[in-house]
């Protein structure tokens, strides 16, 4: 199967859009718009790296943002969109270790995420347990902060490579595989 009929098959349609509470306006942008729509292996690449950049920012409105953003950067919006549904409470904890790493590592700060002394919980009393995990929290709050733009820009970047790689290589596959067809 050729890339774009698979992209166009995994990918929402318009009309789907704008039966989604909160994207109906958008499918209708997107009728009039074929340029943002179309499965294009650029347009795509960008699209799902754009939707994964904005999905890892914790905002309850990445689904709009990726949609704005990859009608700005005249992405793919149905593969910015979709690529937003990769962060989601399973990949959270990676993506966030990740974030923490890279801002960590942006300010400066040396040693693990969590070591006993930062995280020191007092096992015989579970009441002193949310105090404990505020105050881990609120020391990762700047490696966070700095850390999650960079972690979106880098599975971003990386989301762009894979996809437009990928799509070359089903492309690529797909023409050896028609001119087998044809040399038989």
């Amino acid at each position: 199967m050729p890339a774009s009929r698979l992209a166009r098959r995994l990918l929402p349609s318009p009309e789907a859009l704008e039966r989604t509470k909160g994207l109906a306006w958008l499918g209708r942008y997107l009728r009039e718009r074929p340029w943002l729509w179309v499965a294009h292996r650029r347009r795509v690449a960008m699209g799902v790296a754009v939707g994964l950049a904005v999905g890892v920012i914790p905002l309850p409105t990445q689904m709009v943002l990726a949609a704005a953003a990859a009608i700005l950067l005249r992405a793919n919006v149905a593969a910015a969109v979709a690529a937003t549904w990769l962060t989601n409470p399973l990949t959270l904890v990676p993506i966030w270790s990740l974030a923490i790493f890279l801002g960590r590592l942006a300010l400066g700060e040396h040693g693990p995420i969590a070591s006993p002394r930062e995280l020191a919980l007092d096992w015989t009393d579970p009441g002193s347990w949310w105090h404990a995990l505020g105050e881990w929290l609120s020391s990762l709050g700047p490696p966070l902060l700095v850390g999650l733009p960079l972690a979106g820009l880098l599975l971003g970047a990386l989301a762009y490579v894979v996809v437009y790689l990928g799509w070359a290589l089903v492309i690529r596959g797909e023409r050896k595989r028609r001119l087998w067809l044809r040399s038989r």
